[in-house]
């Protein structure tokens, strides 16, 4: 039984994260066919591989005054932290069955020996559970990286750019369990008939005042609906829906929408052009496509062409082909560190350094396709200066035929818009992904 266990499955992926530094809900869905869902494992295996992801410094720093030498053993340490995240937020885990299956993992794979220390460190975690402990940190960094669970170089970074009570908020925001938004899929239905169709399937939506046909879901499971089987709406963070409308696409316009998938951008243009027009959704990775393919059949959406390419190489075909162009581009994704917690032990500082170049390259070949007259949209869901407003403005030094453009047509935005560009922070007062946006125009 312990081989199916929710403990054990969780052990595997968080093992499977820090060892390979990928995604823990590919992890998860890898496990899928093993995981006991009638039982509600999928949902306790999401708490604790997400609420460890989130909280690992602190869960160590606890873990570290009842272990005098370090341990060094992955397996090892992360069942520690299992049997740790159990006693302290899993309510409905008796201690002892969180302890005891902590144990067995240990002796089985790890070492015989090495369930008795287990068991100890974790009846003393027991014991002195409401004990009031303080952080002890030899400085400010080192201190907002245990309580909030943060790489010091990652904390160093915000504060480069953020001061302290905002880099603060972006950090309290990245531990947070994320909203879910949707939009109403207008070629179906209307937004106050969705609402209907969802509360007598027991979902509750909220209409979102800053953007209109957009809803906050305040409780339920929307996929888990017919509504959702027949594209009545789809999922899409309030801060990427903020982009669609900014684009405003037309009827009569050609849209290319580069990195595309899993779709939002598409979405959302095909059907502001009530499935008129064309758009053109490019991305690499074919499994991604698959999953798109999937969305807009769901959707109803026909006006789309999907097309698998590296936006790195140019296809001369595109020349002055495209009113408009969408590029959500790669990048750090420190705006989502909410939704993936795992980006704050995987995302090293090289790799940040990395992502401009990408970016420039990308800008520099697609720059082409549009007509003149036409306008580039720059988004990325990272809050670095690097990769947002500092490139735009390198791209614009290089190519004096465009310009930057204002976004504000929407009075509701102001409060996000500054010189010219979009930039929502973690933790805004709308709740919306840490997000950045850039109208640019192709003037000859």
């Amino acid at each position: 039984m312990l081989k199916y266990d929710f403990r054990t499955i969780s052990l595997k992926i968080l093992t499977d994260v820090f060892k390979t530094y990928r995604w823990a809900k590919e992890s998860i869905e890898e496990n899928i066919d093993i995981i006991d869902i009638k039982h509600g494992d999928i949902k306790k295996i999401y708490e604790l591989t997400y609420g460890i992801l989130r909280n690992k410094n602190l869960i160590d720093y606890y873990l570290s005054r009842y272990i005098k030498k370090p341990v060094n053993d992955i397996n090892l340490l992360n069942i520690l932290r299992i049997g740790y995240y159990q006693l302290y937020y899993m309510h409905s885990i008796p201690p002892y069955a969180a302890i005891n299956t902590c144990v067995e993992l240990a002796k089985k794979l790890v070492h015989p020996k090495t369930s008795g220390f287990v068991n100890a460190v974790l009846r003393n975690i027991l014991r002195y559970k409401n004990e009031n402990v303080k952080i002890h940190a030899k400085d400010n960094v080192e201190y907002l990286s245990i309580k909030y669970s943060f790489e010091q170089w990652m904390i160093k970074f915000f504060l480069k750019y953020y001061d302290e009570k905002t880099t603060e908020n972006i950090l309290k925001a990245g531990n947070a369990k994320p909203p879910i938004f949707i939009r109403t899929n207008l070629l179906k239905i209307k937004s106050s008939q969705l609402q209907n169709e969802l509360t007598k399937e027991n979902i509750l939506i909220k209409p979102v005042k800053l953007l209109k046909d957009a809803f906050l879901v305040e409780k339920g499971d929307p996929i888990k609906t017919t509504a959702f089987e027949n594209g009545l709406f789809y999922i899409q963070d309030l801060s990427s829906q903020i982009l669609g409308s900014l684009v405003d696409a037309r009827s009569d316009e050609i849209i290319i929408d580069i990195a595309s998938a899993p779709g939002g951008k598409t979405i959302y243009s095909s059907i502001n052009m009530k499935n008129k027009g064309k758009i053109i959704s490019i991305e690499l990775k074919k499994e991604r496509l698959l999953m798109m393919e999937g969305n807009l059949l769901r959707l109803g959406i026909k006006n789309v062409e999907i097309l698998e390419h590296d936006a790195t190489y140019d296809i001369p075909n595109f020349k002055d082909k495209a009113d408009k162009i969408i590029l959500d581009a790669p990048c750090s994704g420190l705006g989502v560190i909410r939704r993936h917690p795992e980006k704050k032990w995987c995302l090293k500082e090289e790799i940040l350094n990395s992502f401009p170049d990408l970016q420039l390259k990308l800008l520099n070949n697609i720059k082409n396709w549009i007509k003149k007259d036409g306008f580039l949209f720059y988004s990325t869901c990272t809050i670095n200066p690097e990769e947002n407003e500092n490139l735009i403005k390198k791209f614009l030094k290089q190519n004096k035929n465009f310009k930057l453009c204002v976004l504000n047509k929407n009075q509701r935005l102001k409060n996000y818009i500054k010189e010219y560009f979009f930039l929502s922070l973690p933790g805004n007062a709308h709740n919306m992904d840490g997000f950045f946006i850039a109208r640019l125009k192709r003037i000859s």
